[in-house]
């Protein structure tokens, strides 16, 4: 049996107007309309809205969800609609190399030890040499 039909076009004019490159290998993204059946009850299924146009409603069930998603086909991944929306929007606030995986929160940023680690001791060299020569006058 085959389920509802219903739609999500989430910042589908944004998909359709302008260019969109990829942020990995920087070449033009399609744009590509992807079906996916989800259950209510399911654990995916709160990334999806399953509210109904009717009279606050929701439907339950097997349901088809059409969307809009951007497709590379060097790299073979699609991304989807609000990860590019954030990408494209930080790469314009910072005017420069944003990583793709922070935005998208596939990758933690962590800080790097050694680096702090030298930070610390100049710092703290910078102290001691200052303690050492107001000790002298």
């Amino acid at each position: 049996m085959k389920g509802v039909q219903s739609r999500e076009r989430t910042y589908s004019i944004f998909a359709r107007i302008g260019k969109h490159n990829c942020p990995y290998c920087k070449n033009l993204l399609q744009v590509l309309s992807k079906k996916q059946i989800v259950n209510s009850e399911s654990e995916e299924a709160k990334d999806f809205d399953f509210s109904s146009m009717f009279e606050g409603g929701s439907l339950y069930g097997n349901v088809e969800f059409t969307r809009d998603v951007f497709y590379c086909r060097f790299c073979d991944i699609e991304i989807s609609i609000n990860d590019m929306r954030k990408y494209e929007k930080e790469l314009k606030r910072t005017n420069s190399h944003v990583d793709f995986d922070l935005i998208k929160g596939t990758k933690e940023y962590r800080i790097k030890w050694p680096n702090f680690l030298i930070v610390f001791l100049m710092i703290a060299v910078c102290l001691l040499i200052y303690l050492l020569l107001n000790s002298i006058r």
